[in-house]
């Protein structure tokens, strides 16, 4: 049978349905980065959204109504549940006080499902197997607390935790829960040591959980401990029920030693009335007279027990029995079928279809409110200018790696040894120099060699080679000396091409930095060309004796008698030959045939000594920067592909954020509107029967719009995104009129009364 409050759940469901998958998404993407300081600072409270809403759609769609059970540890929390679902569920709810939450609903088959703070589930159907996963993971919980406790922060086990758990679903087939359409669930004790993120989870059903049920012990009935706790309960939910777990086995000694029954388990009413009067502080007296607080003595063993067993009452309260202890149990077991009772009518009441639509709706829009300001928060904000950051240096990067492409096919050696060639010309003034000193030092060693025995091959490999080698380098330390200033002058590659210098430029690399290193690493002495002088014997005035012409010989023969071979002149000359055949004259004449040799020698080998140096210096060069553009090329692509990847990475998540905010702007616009199509609803009408849509009843319009039914998209798709809303309403139009009873339906959206309940 359809109903207005069933087409309000549908409506409800289509408005939020489109939100979930990119919400879903937005915390997967968010859960891939985990590590980065954007996903920390706001994933755990966008899956703690995810979470909200969904158990809000689960509750609208199956209209389900959630009674949240508090009190201490060990107060019979588990023992109600058993007796209220008339199904055994202690050996879950029993578990060593997990701070989670434990959802009890009715399935056809046994089932048990963890759910952790990071979204993953584990699937059980053996109780066993449930028990040993929790104790293992309450073992790791405790760890991680006490590891971030010696750390000094609050522990918080969405952000220092993820894997813990955060709810436990129990379906299993309790007929009682079918019947009422409730779903139990169990909360963490209070006062535990782990009692961390109990606002979150009391927060979770604040706006949309039917009602509480605060269970405590007789003996702790008059502890003002307990009752601090409570007061807040009353601020959260508009019906709470205090059940007062009593035992009517207990005994009193009297003073002849004998045990009689307490007057706990003989007549509880007589306790309640002790509180109510005498230990029952403001807050509490004044929810209990205003019908928002009651209470009910209740022996829960015994009616857990009866209840398991199947036996139930009906009509008036079973008559008053004893246990084999004879303590009387049944006034107690008929305090729980009117509880049992009172949480029904309750649950069918006006006043709860009311608070199910209102609060519904009150509490869709808060979450709604949350998800858009975590979708603003600042940490995306930053993210965003990393972003723009990020795409700047991807724009350069890639600039670098194309300029290092071009120069690494560049041709560096020949390039700059035409750049270097000529700089150090072998007719400059210090080589002028060095040539007047060259004659000088030619004329010493002829000298000296006149006073020796030495062989003329002699003088010029020992005698004028080495003033040879040491000219040329001489001549390369200046040539590199003048390289060196050039390089000082110079440290932006002047002389390259235009594009080449550009490309140095883009990518900072610096000339001078490769050119000293090659200067450092050159030397002079690695260049000198090692060249003996040749003189032409010819040229050599030789003194014939008689014998030499007597025998006719010539002035050739004399020579290589005298000298030996023309290209080796090695023969030894004692020093008196010397000055009989040479004399002053021959003496001369060396000095004059190795100078002008030298003269049109020496300058080829200066300048080849040059052109060397020249060489070595571009081809060091080259080689230096060439190997710094492969190494940059290296860095930069590997660089690139990294800033490629967290460009993808940032676009990815600023976009699914952006799919989120607009989702959820979309969705609290249609939310808006369907606050407002149903805010004057009459209750009895929800439940009444509809064929087709009710004139009374229909979605208001705005202004020329069609009516808000006939703009609704198809399930699965997103709502288009709606015009400004009110423009073209009366003024005080948006406002409910004035009502005696209290029997209609008023949400109001703003952020004021999301703080309040019903």
């Amino acid at each position: 049978m359809r109903t207005l409050l069933s087409k309000f759940c549908e409506e409800f469901d289509r408005s939020v349905e489109p939100l979930m998958e990119p919400l879903r998404r937005a915390n997967e993407i968010l859960a891939e980065n985990a590590g980065r300081a954007y996903a920390r600072d706001v994933l755990p409270e966008l899956q703690e959204l995810a979470h909200q809403l969904e158990t809000l759609t689960e509750k609208v769609a199956e209209q389900q109504a959630y009674v949240l059970i508090f009190g201490p540890l060990k107060s019979g929390k588990s023992t109600l549940m058993n007796a209220m679902s008339a199904a055994y569920v202690s050996e879950v709810t029993s578990l060593p006080a997990y701070p989670c939450m434990v959802y009890v609903a009715d399935a056809d088959e046994r089932e048990f499902i963890t759910t952790r703070h990071d979204g993953t589930q584990d699937v059980f159907h053996d109780p066993a197997a449930l028990r040993l996963q929790v104790s293992r993971a309450h073992t790791d919980l405790a760890e991680h607390l006490r590891s971030v406790e010696s750390e000094g922060p609050d522990f918080d086990p969405a952000v220092h935790f993820p894997e813990a758990i955060r709810r436990i679903d129990v379906r299993l087939p309790a007929g009682e829960l079918a019947r009422s359409g409730s779903v139990l669930v169990d909360t963490p004790g209070l006062y535990s040591r782990m009692k961390f993120g109990y606002d979150r989870m009391t927060r979770e059903f604040r706006n949309s959980a039917a009602c509480a049920i605060f269970v405590v012990k007789t003996e702790n009935l008059f502890l003002e401990q307990v009752f601090e706790e409570f007061n807040d309960l009353l601020d959260l939910f508009s019906r709470i029920f205090l059940v007062v777990n009593v035992d009517s086995t207990k005994k009193d000694l009297r003073p002849d030693g004998a045990l009689v029954p307490s007057l706990e388990s003989e007549d509880p009413l007589r306790v309640i009335e002790a509180f109510e009067n005498l230990a029952m502080n403001a807050p509490l007296k004044a929810a209990a007279d205003e019908g928002r607080l009651r209470i009910y003595p209740v022996d829960l063993l015994h009616a857990a027990s009866r209840r398991l067993g199947g036996e139930t009452v009906t009509g008036a309260p079973a008559a008053a029995s004893t246990d084999e202890g004879g303590a009387a149990i049944g006034g107690h077991q008929a305090d729980f079928e009117g509880f049992m009772t009172d949480l029904a009518e309750y649950l069918d009441s006006t006043d709860y279809l009311l608070a199910f639509l209102g609060d519904s709706m009150r509490c869709a829009l808060g979450l709604l409110a949350d998800l858009e300001t975590v979708c603003q928060h600042r940490a995306f904000g930053a993210l965003g200018q990393e972003l723009s950051s990020l795409e700047h240096e991807h724009t350069l990067c890639r600039q670098q790696v194309a300029a290092l492409e071009r120069l690494a096919g560049f041709p560096w050696s020949d390039a700059l040894e035409r750049l270097g060639a000529g700089h150090v010309p072998a007719d400059d003034s210090a080589a002028l120099e060095a040539f007047r000193d060259f004659d000088q030092q030619i004329g010493s060693a002829v000298h000296r060699w006149f006073k020796t025995d030495a062989s003329l091959h002699s003088l010029l490999e020992t005698g004028v080679a080495p003033l040879v080698a040491a000219a040329q380098q001489d001549h390369a330390a200046r040539a590199r000396a003048t390289l060196r200033d050039l390089v000082d002058e110079d440290t932006d590659a002047r002389g390259l091409p235009e594009a080449v210098a550009g490309d140095m430029a883009t990518t900072g690399l610096r000339l001078a930095e490769f050119a000293r290193g090659a200067l450092e690493e050159l030397d002079p002495r690695t260049l000198v060309s090692c060249e003996i002088p040749v003189i032409e014997l010819d040229a050599l005035p030789v003194r014939r004796g008689p014998v030499d012409w007597l025998l006719l010989r010539s002035r050739a023969r004399v020579q290589r008698s005298l000298f030996g071979s023309p290209s080796r002149p090695d023969k030894l000359l004692p020093r008196d030959v010397k000055a009989r055949r040479l004399g002053e004259i021959g003496r001369k004449a060396i000095e004059r045939a190795l100078t002008s040799a030298l003269r049109r020698r020496l300058p080829e080998l200066l300048n080849d000594v040059a052109a060397r140096l020249h060489g070595d210096y571009a081809a060091a060069v080259g080689e230096a920067l060439g190997g710094r553009v492969e190494t940059l090329r290296a860095e930069l692509g590997a660089a690139l592909k990294a800033t490629q990847q967290h460009l993808r990475e940032f676009r990815k998540v600023l976009n699914r954020l952006s799919d989120l905010e607009a989702s959820a702007t979309m969705t609290r616009d249609a939310m808006t509107r369907l606050a407002r199509d149903y805010r004057e609803t009459d209750a009895e009408v929800l439940l009444a029967p509809i064929e087709s849509e009710p004139q009374a009843h229909a979605p208001a319009t705005l202004g020329d719009e069609a009516p808000l039914a006939e703009q609704r998209q198809a399930p699965g798709r997103a709502p288009a995104r709606p015009e400004s809303e009110g423009s073209t309403e009366e003024p005080g139009t948006d406002q409910p009129a004035p009502i005696e009873e209290p029997t209609t339906l008023e949400v109001d959206c703003s952020s004021e009364s999301r703080e309040q309940t019903l």
